[in-house]
């Protein structure tokens, strides 16, 4: 009896490891994969869409490209792009990833 419930005690506890590992798992998506979740439901454009908006509106060539959940609040999601236009200007793009709104534009030299 005393081994039946040792044996018990032991299921039980590896039981809840491992219902532990997969809730901490699922909570900790990595960024690609919440990209796709939101691509693939909706919430944001693909990256080749909001590009051919950039390469619409702007001049130059992209060298940096990150992609921001929950940006302060405000925006929900939010591309950060990096171009150097064709006077080696480096300008930062803030775009809306769901609506492809450049929201802000900062200019450097």
């Amino acid at each position: 009896m005393l081994k039946f419930l040792i044996f018990v005690i032991i299921i039980f506890l590896f039981n809840s490891n491992v219902s532990s590992a997969q809730d901490s798992l699922d909570n900790s998506l990595n960024d690609h994969e919440k990209a796709i979740k939101a691509v693939n439901d909706g919430e944001i454009l693909t990256l080749d869409q909001i590009l051919e908006n950039i390469y619409r509106n702007f001049e130059g060539r992209v060298i940096s490209i990150s992609l921001k959940d929950n940006e302060k609040g405000l925006f929900g999601w939010v591309y950060d792009i990096m171009i150097i236009d064709i006077n080696n200007n480096v300008k930062q793009i803030r775009v809306d990833a769901g609506t492809s709104t450049v929201l802000s534009v900062v200019s450097g030299e």
